[in-house]
């Protein structure tokens, strides 16, 4: 029993890496913990304990989905993009200039809140993030599509690919100004794990018929992460080669600091403003590689091929090999220790609560980070039928297209719990006409069928178990103390 007990807690801990600073579709809801992760002027109704089982979250966001590659042809069908039958326009018409996907994680290895006499709420923390960020250039779409058309010019510039992983450790608080204002910080020290940033600033494709230029200009930063120089068909495998890695030399490779800053006002009794900005800071990495390449290729076809033999066609082939194996050509550049300045995400809110048991939240939410900046806005009601219960619905639209998003809270006398799931649609479906295209799984033996989400791959799962204590805080209000009221003699002999 007792080892099944051991088991069960290290398969829970597991699910519990992915985790994601904050459940955007709950910053309105009353009784959520985490809502001072996305501004530290918010806080819990009560302090709370949260040791590994804090909170388990899962989030995966992109523009791009299984509708932008297979559109309705005039058959009726779905077709794959490379089809006669679909258009370039038609294609390249839901093509964004910058094609992103976007992974953020966290694990809390431990997380606590609580309250004390001046009615400061107080958190610490501490975790490891990792966060990873690419972007695909709209070209790119273009030139699959429309490929050696007579004299087109693509321009890839742009692609590239950014991951940091980092151990946190943060103490934050929420202090009230007066009754309607507060005003909160969190400090956070970095110590810097890994970090990747690969960025091709140019790469040029120029397609005629008689001659095929390709130039490109890219950097490769890396820190704690094996690299060397390569080229050829292994290159990804062989760049970032762990398996001969000697995880014994692993060690902290950067340090930083940055600083979450948020304001709370309440306007009238039941209208509330909200701002914060978070992750102002930097990391300076050490013990980094930097790699560079630059590369030309210039293409005009074979010439006096010798066809009685095979030296003078492969001796040509194998130049046009070499001439494109060196676009993909990393060599050691100058060492350095690079400052990586952390991508700053901005909120802004307005929370209406008409009654205590029901309210309603505007939310714009943006993240700074060059070609991988996002933003998009949001809005949720909010139910609280029983003290112990809370619901949340909203749907929020940006960069990443439409989301639909629903979480619940149970408060019960020593524990909190909380549930929320966040997707682009509800459609299943793979095609445009409404029937549901069952697409093989090649990872199943049997060949069985699965259905997969149509529209833009959004997915946010989250779920937390937390220990509470202290006092309720009343939804809604100032935290700080009433004073009791002091009648007159006079009146208090009428009484």
């Amino acid at each position: 029993m007792k080892r099944i007990l051991i088991l069960l807690a290290f398969s829970f801990i597991s699910l519990t890496v992915l985790a994601q600073n904050g459940f955007r579709g709950a910053y309105f809801m009353d009784g959520y913990l985490y809502g001072h992760t996305m501004n530290p002027a918010l806080y819990a109704n009560r302090g709370y304990l949260g040791i590994a089982t804090g909170k388990a979250d899962v989030q995966a966001q992109s523009n791009l989905g299984l509708s932008t590659f297979y559109t309705p042809s005039t058959s009726g069908n779905a077709q794959l993009f490379l089809n006669d039958e679909i258009s370039s326009a038609q294609f390249l018409g839901k093509i964004h200039k910058n094609n992103l996907e976007d992974l953020n994680a966290q694990y809390d290895l431990f997380h606590l809140g609580f309250w004390t006499e001046k009615d400061w709420f107080h958190t610490l923390s501490i975790s490891v993030k990792a966060s990873e960020r690419s972007n695909i250039p709209y070209d790119f779409f273009r030139f699959l599509k429309e490929g050696t058309t007579d004299g087109n010019l693509y321009d890839l510039g742009g692609f590239g690919g950014r991951a940091r992983a980092y151990a946190q450790v943060a103490y934050g608080m929420s202090v009230p100004v007066t009754d309607e204002i507060r005003v909160g910080a969190k400090i956070k020290a970095l110590v810097g794990l890994a970090y990747m940033d690969l960025d091709y600033s140019r790469m040029d494709l120029m397609l005629d018929r008689d001659r095929w230029t390709i130039s490109s200009e890219a950097s490769l930063v890396s820190s704690n992460i094996p690299s060397r120089e390569t080229a050829g068909p292994q290159m990804i495998n062989e760049i970032y080669n762990l398996d001969n890695y000697n995880w014994k030399d692993f060690r902290p490779s950067g340090y930083g600091a940055a600083i979450d800053l948020g304001a709370t006002w309440q306007v009238l009794p039941w209208l509330q403003l909200s701002a914060s900005l978070l992750d102002i800071g930097l990391i300076r990495w050490n013990l980094n590689n930097r790699m560079a390449s630059i590369g030309n290729f210039d293409y005009t076809g074979f010439k006096d091929l010798d066809l009685s033999g095979e030296g003078s066609v492969m001796a040509q082939i194998d130049e046009v090999k070499d001439k494109v194996y060196s676009l993909a050509r990393f060599q050691k550049a100058e060492t350095g220790s690079p400052t990586d300045m952390l991508p700053i995400t901005g909120y802004i809110g307005v929370k209406a609560q008409p009654c205590s048991w029901f309210s309603a939240g505007l939310l714009g939410t943006g993240r700074a980070e060059g070609k991988y900046s996002w933003a998009e806005i949001r809005g949720a009601l909010n139910l609280e039928p029983t003290h112990c219960l809370g619901l949340t619905a909203g749907a929020a639209y940006g960069t990443f297209g439409p989301k639909l998003s629903s979480a619940l809270n149970f408060r019960l006398a020593l524990m909190s719990i909380f549930i929320g799931a966040e997707a682009s649609s509800l459609h299943l479906a793979a095609n445009m006409n409404g029937e549901d295209v069952r697409l093989k799984a090649v990872f199943d033996p049997n060949n069985d069928t699965i259905l997969i989400p149509r529209d833009n791959l959004n997915m946010h799962l989250t779920f937390g178990v937390n220990m509470v204590f202290g006092r309720k805080i009343r939804p809604g209000s100032s935290p700080r103390k009433i004073a009791p009221v002091v009648l007159p003699p006079n009146e208090e002999e009428m009484l």
